[in-house]
C-alpha cells in the first residue's frame, strides 16, 4: 500500500513539475540580436565582437531591480569584418528564451582588437575613452509569449571611425538598437554594380548611410516613416543622383534600377 501511494504522489509531483514548466515555457520569448552596418571610406574594417547584453523588465515590471542578461558571440572567432555587412547581410550575434515583458536596454559589447584596412595598409584603431557608455542604448521591445522578435544594432561606420594627426584613427562609436516592427525599408540597386558609392536617407531630422554591395544592392532597414531625400553619392566619372522616397510604417519600398549617368569629361 505504501508503495502504490509513493508511486501515485511522484506522478502527481511530475506532474505539477511538468505543468509548471509548460507554464514558464509559455511565458516565454525568443529574442534574436543581429548586427548591421552602415561603411566607411575603407576596404575593411575588423572589431572582435564579444557579445550583447540585454535589460528586461524585473519583478512587476520596474527598471530598478532588472538585471542585465548576458549573450557571448559564439563563433570560430570573435574578429568579424563588419565592413561586409551591407544590402541585407547581417551577423547573429546572439539569441537567447526569455521571460516575456519588456526589453529597454542592449550593450555591445567589444574586444581589444579593432583594425582598418585601406590600401592594403592595416592600421589600429583607438577606442574612445568612453567606448562603454557609447554602445549602451536605450530600446523598447515588448516581447508577447511565444513568439520571436529580432533586434537590430546598426553601426555606422562612416561616422565612427575619425582621422586624427597624420595616419592615426579612432573609433566613436556612432550605433542605433531598432525592431522593424512600425518602421519602413527601403531597398534598391544601383548600375554599373561594382563600384560601390555611398547612399545617402536623409529626412528632416536625420540621415542614414550605407554602401552597396557586391551586386550593387542597397537594403535601408529600422527607418521612421516619412519622406526621405535620397541621395546616391557616385565614384569619380559618374553623375550624383536623387531620388525622393515616401515610406510608411511596416512598409517595404523597393526602388526601380537605378542606372548612374556617366559624367561628360
Amino acid at each position: 500500500m505504501a508503495t502504490i501511494k509513493r508511486i501515485v504522489y511522484f506522478s502527481m509531483l511530475m506532474g505539477f513539475l511538468a505543468a509548471c514548466e509548460d507554464a514558464s515555457s509559455e511565458n516565454r520569448s525568443l529574442v534574436n540580436v543581429l548586427l548591421v552596418d552602415a561603411p566607411g571610406d575603407f576596404d575593411q574594417v575588423w572589431i572582435e565582437v564579444l557579445g550583447v547584453e540585454l535589460l528586461p523588465s524585473g519583478v512587476r515590471g520596474s527598471a530598478e531591480n532588472a538585471n542585465w542578461i548576458s549573450l557571448p558571440y559564439q563563433a570560430a572567432t570573435n574578429t568579424v569584418r563588419i565592413s561586409d555587412l551591407v544590402d541585407d547581410q547581417r551577423l547573429l550575434v546572439g539569441r537567447t528564451e526569455l521571460q516575456s515583458g519588456t526589453i529597454s536596454g542592449i550593450r555591445l559589447r567589444l574586444g581589444d582588437e579593432m583594425y582598418l584596412i585601406r590600401d592594403e595598409t592595416r592600421t589600429d584603431l583607438s577606442p574612445a575613452p568612453n567606448l562603454e557608455a557609447l554602445l549602451e542604448l536605450d530600446v523598447r521591445l515588448d516581447v508577447a509569449p511565444g513568439l520571436s522578435y529580432d533586434l537590430y544594432i546598426d553601426f555606422d561606420l562612416a561616422q565612427s571611425i575619425r582621422q586624427g594627426p597624420g595616419e592615426t584613427f579612432q573609433l566613436i562609436p556612432k550605433v542605433r538598437a531598432f525592431v522593424t516592427e512600425q518602421t519602413a525599408a527601403i531597398r534598391g540597386t544601383i548600375q554599373p554594380r561594382g563600384i560601390r558609392p555611398h547612399v545617402f536617407a536623409i529626412n528632416a531630422t536625420d540621415t542614414l548611410a550605407t554602401l552597396t554591395g557586391n551586386t550593387g544592392g542597397f537594403h535601408f532597414k529600422g527607418l521612421p516613416p516619412t519622406d526621405y531625400r535620397l541621395f546616391v553619392d557616385a565614384p569619380a566619372g559618374y553623375a550624383d543622383t536623387t531620388l525622393l522616397v515616401s515610406t510608411q510604417a511596416d512598409s517595404l519600398v523597393t526602388l526601380p534600377t537605378i542606372n548612374l549617368r556617366i559624367e561628360n569629361p
